[in-house]
């Protein structure tokens, strides 16, 4: 079996499924279609692929038949033999985890095997039931510890007391050019309000300034709509000290609770 196969078993199926491939019946199933049919390795290779894609429910039972016939290029007959072996002595000792595996048993003209399944149990599935409410709870404990807290301050303060917001990209260009910067900076907002003081001074700017450099100045030139109102909320709170909301769930400025009046 594959190794990525087999890394997609131990992280996806439930454990009892790994220790029922595991087991010597399995092996001895294996070893049984390989020398009743004179397999090579190659073949037996992809006979395990098979019976991983099928513990992973990637290929469905029903189909496991119609894949072997058509991988091994059998016949109708050998290839209801082969899947028998695979669905009576690989999966039924793990039935339950294969809801409908008695009905395809029969409809391949087998029989139910009388011996109880060997690896799952009653308290297995109990245990499994009992790990996914502990999963589901630890879930919850921790979406309840994310409850979101909006904090609202001038963008200059978050930037001093939440360092991420000065990390945070507005406008989807690759770089913006910065007068004290020897090469084109990522257009994050701590170097936009570096580009703003340094082009239009570091004073109190009007309404109609800081328009212009919005719409005007060549590091904007590409920006769309929702970029430049963006910019122009951090310019504003720059200028007039407006409060903007830090969002401490998405660690960011959530724009999507702005008032722009």
């Amino acid at each position: 079996m594959r190794i990525e196969i087999l890394d997609k078993i131990r992280k996806n199926a439930p454990e009892f499924v790994w220790d029922g491939l595991s087991e010597d019946y399995a092996t001895d199933a294996i070893i049984k279609i390989r020398e009743t049919y004179k397999f090579e390795q190659r073949h037996v290779d992809m006979m395990t692929d098979i019976i991983g894609l099928l513990a992973l429910k990637e290929i469905n039972l029903e189909q496991a038949k119609d894949n072997i016939q058509s991988k091994f290029e059998l016949d109708e007959r050998s290839a209801k033999e082969v899947s028998l072996i695979i669905l009576t002595e690989i999966f039924y000792p793990i039935k339950d985890y294969f809801p409908g595996i008695e009905d395809e048993i029969l409809k391949l003209g087998g029989k139910i095997p009388k011996e109880k399944p060997k690896k799952l149990t009653e308290q297995l599935l109990k245990r499994e039931e009992e790990m996914e409410k502990m999963k589901e709870r630890e879930e919850e404990e921790k979406r309840e510890r994310m409850a979101d807290t909006i904090i609202s301050k001038p963008i200059e303060e978050l930037v001093k007391e939440f360092p991420v917001v000065g990390e945070y990209q507005i406008g989807s260009q690759k770089a913006i050019e910065l007068k004290s910067m020897p090469v084109p900076m990522k257009p994050l907002i701590k170097f936009w309000l570096k580009d703003y003081k340094e082009k239009m001074g570091y004073y109190q700017h009007s309404n109609l300034e800081r328009v212009q450099y919005v719409y005007r100045d060549k590091n904007t030139k590409n920006m769309n709509e929702e970029e430049r109102r963006q910019l122009n909320l951090i310019l504003k709170s720059v200028d007039e000290g407006i409060p903007l909301p830090y969002s401490t769930r998405m660690k960011k400025i959530d724009f999507s609770k702005t008032n722009e009046e």
